[in-house]
């Protein structure tokens, strides 16, 4: 999916859902370190990895790194479950 329609699917999203984080949530957001929340806060944002890197800072493929350390702390398989988690948890 395309970083500019990822982010207008995440929009609407946030439009329809609530901002509180799903009450029993057991995910572990804090086994992720400060940069890859970062990173995963870029992410739910709609960025594509370059422009995380640019906001970071970062190569692009150190972002490809952090973000594969984030889908395996939090169990998920790509960047759309990621940035749906991070939304459900309140951290965008």
């Amino acid at each position: 999916m395309q970083p500019s329609i990822a982010a207008k699917v995440l929009a609407e999203f946030n439009r329809l859902s609530p901002r509180q984080p799903q009450p029993g949530s057991t995910v572990p957001l804090e086994k992720l370190s400060s940069r890859e929340l970062e990173v995963l806060r870029q992410l739910a944002a709609g960025k594509s990895n370059k422009e995380i890197g640019a906001a970071l800072n970062l190569a692009e493929g150190t972002v490809k790194n952090h973000l594969s350390n984030v889908f395996g702390k939090l169990g998920v398989l790509d960047r759309t479950q990621a940035a749906l988690l991070a939304r459900e948890r309140g951290l965008i």
